[in-house]
């Protein structure tokens, strides 16, 4: 049975480790996207292409299995976003 989970909380303690075992860098093209969406994170790629999203002061961090999941998350908030604009008028 496959794990359909795209995305796991990382408590503080693990960011830094976790970013040092995976060989984490701080992804520009990642934080494009962040920034433009207005998500409050600093964008890691891991060599094995999961992506870390680190909440500022380094409180806390969401896993992404891959570049592709978080984008289908920013896409699904965007729509979610967008009902709520026209709910509202």
């Amino acid at each position: 049975m496959k794990n359909n989970k795209t995305k796991t909380l990382v408590h503080s303690k693990h960011i830094d480790l976790g970013i040092e075992k995976y060989k984490g860098v701080l992804s520009d093209k990642i934080q494009i996207h962040l920034d433009n969406n207005k998500w409050n994170f600093k964008a890691y790629l891991f060599q094995d292409k999961r992506v870390l999203l680190v909440y500022p002061g380094k409180t806390f961090g969401l896993l992404y299995t891959s570049e592709n999941d978080l984008y289908e998350d920013m896409e699904k908030e965007n729509k979610l976003s967008q009902i709520d604009k026209l709910d509202n008028l």
